[in-house]
């Protein structure tokens, strides 16, 4: 996925100016950066293209997970995968929700009563089944507890060596992330998104920036 002199302005403000945009098939592409730089707001472009510098052979094939993305809560994990299977393959269904790890949720209790953690592994499972090439993640592991933290990183790297033809953009403020998960590192910062080939020369650098 390339996008070349890519600018995003958002009400007037520049958040990127004429950055080159590059993230790779088959491993997970982490975007760190602090709080208010726009992260959430790259994600969203990728999908709405505000910034007119998003194809739509690039739009169609997205699939974008953050804690704005829905799925319902007045329904049972069991009613959810039930519904699920009316539209989408059984057989990856089952293949995603074994690798997420999903026999530990309460298939009778109502999905806006189980925890933070399971929801968003239920998240991940309906949204992952639309089977795009391009998936954004958009802080998903936020306030989560380190056990599921931990699950989710598992499951990531899982997913992406099983399907080595997607590519995955993990935006987040979390740089636990770079350390659990091997790939390719970015820093958003100084409306740019540099590349860092080491974890530790881009830690210093968003610790000290």
């Amino acid at each position: 996925m390339n996008i070349a002199n890519y600018t995003l302005k958002v009400k007037g403000k520049t958040l990127l100016q004429n950055t080159d945009l590059h993230f790779s098939n088959g491993k997970i592409n982490h975007i760190v950066g602090k709080n208010g730089v726009g992260k959430s707001q790259l994600a969203k472009d990728f999908l709405l293209n505000n910034s007119k510098r998003v194809d739509r052979d690039i739009r169609q094939n997205i699939s974008l997970i953050s804690s704005s993305s829905n799925i319902p809560h007045d329904v049972s994990k069991d009613f959810l995968l039930n519904f699920l299977s009316e539209k989408f393959d059984a057989e990856m269904i089952n293949k995603i929700a074994q690798l997420l790890n999903l026999d530990n949720i309460d298939g009778k209790v109502l999905i806006k009563n189980v925890s933070d953690g399971q929801k968003q592994k239920l998240k991940l499972l309906s949204f992952l089944l639309e089977d795009k090439n391009i998936i954004v993640l958009d802080e998903i592991t936020n306030s989560l507890d380190k056990k599921t933290v931990m699950e989710i990183h598992r499951f990531l790297k899982k997913y992406i060596q099983e399907n080595p033809e997607k590519i995955i953009i993990n935006i987040t403020h979390d740089l636990s992330d770079l350390k659990a998960i091997d790939g390719d590192n970015y820093i958003f910062h100084d409306q740019k998104i540099h590349k860092y080939d080491s974890v530790e020369k881009l830690i210093e650098m968003y610790i000290n920036e």
